[in-house]
């Protein structure tokens, strides 16, 4: 849709500047003002508008997020096509990042020059959370200089269960309700002799360790217990009563 644009004041080569986050949105609006105007875009006080509610909004948004809070504070402004064609020049202009997180609808987040942080991701309540750790970035740099590779730009995404969502479960919960990806302890086996031959057929007692391997509607549920994967039916998974086993408790 548009091609490279002239270099403006925030594309310097030195460390940015910190500054308070209303000295910031305003440069960044001043500078969206400037690549506007150079290319002759239409509705330019429309766009800014809308930037004025995208930097003023500390997380992540969807498009649909973004015009439930357009219908509340502009309404005038309320057109899907429109406002998606504005956040996708946001992104193209360096302004903004379009993030596409697993089982998610895309969503934008701001884009300030010199600041990398990553993401943990739910997948149980969806909530996104940035953290950012120097650390972790000099490890990453310290690895690409080992294989001689020259990183430009890199991501990480933690898929897992937020604190508040871990906090809303149950001590033990149904095998079936384990999500993908968890590791969890047999705690209690519901059923009768049978249910518990055919459990010791397949090596599961109270106290073995399992992990999620696929647990999804549409088949059987996948784990892996010391190496071997096994399929669990729906009625089985109900038996077996687990608690979370965190891979935290294995560091020292």
């Amino acid at each position: 849709m548009f091609g490279f644009f002239r270099s403006i004041k925030s594309s310097q080569t030195a460390a940015p500047e910190v500054l308070d986050p209303q000295t910031q949105h305003q440069q960044e609006r001043e500078q969206f003002q400037e690549v506007l105007q150079s290319f002759n875009a239409s509705r330019i006080e429309e766009r800014l508008k809308v930037l004025d509610i995208f930097l003023s909004v500390e997380e992540h948004l969807t498009l649909t997020g973004l015009e439930g809070i357009i219908r509340d504070k502009r309404p005038e402004l309320l057109d899907r096509e429109f406002l998606k064609e504005t956040m996708e020049m946001f992104c193209q202009f360096g302004f903004a990042q379009k993030q596409l997180f697993e089982t998610q609808e895309p969503v934008y987040e701001h884009h300030h020059l010199g600041m990398h942080h990553d993401h943990f991701i739910c997948t149980r309540c969806g909530n996104i959370q940035e953290f950012a750790n120097d650390e972790l970035e000099r490890l990453q740099h310290e690895i690409a200089r080992q294989f001689q590779f020259h990183s430009l730009q890199h991501k990480m995404e933690i898929y897992g269960l937020c604190a508040s969502c871990m906090a809303q479960r149950e001590p033990a919960l149904s095998l079936q309700y384990a999500a993908n990806g968890e590791r969890v302890r047999i705690v209690t086996i519901l059923g009768g002799r049978e249910v518990q031959a055919r459990l010791n057929d397949m090596g599961l007692a109270v106290g073995t360790c399992l992990e999620i391997v696929s647990n999804h509607s549409s088949g059987p549920l996948i784990v892996a217990s010391k190496g071997t994967r096994l399929a669990i039916n729906a009625g089985l998974a109900k038996k077996i009563m687990v608690a979370h086993a965190c891979r935290h408790a294995d560091e020292p």
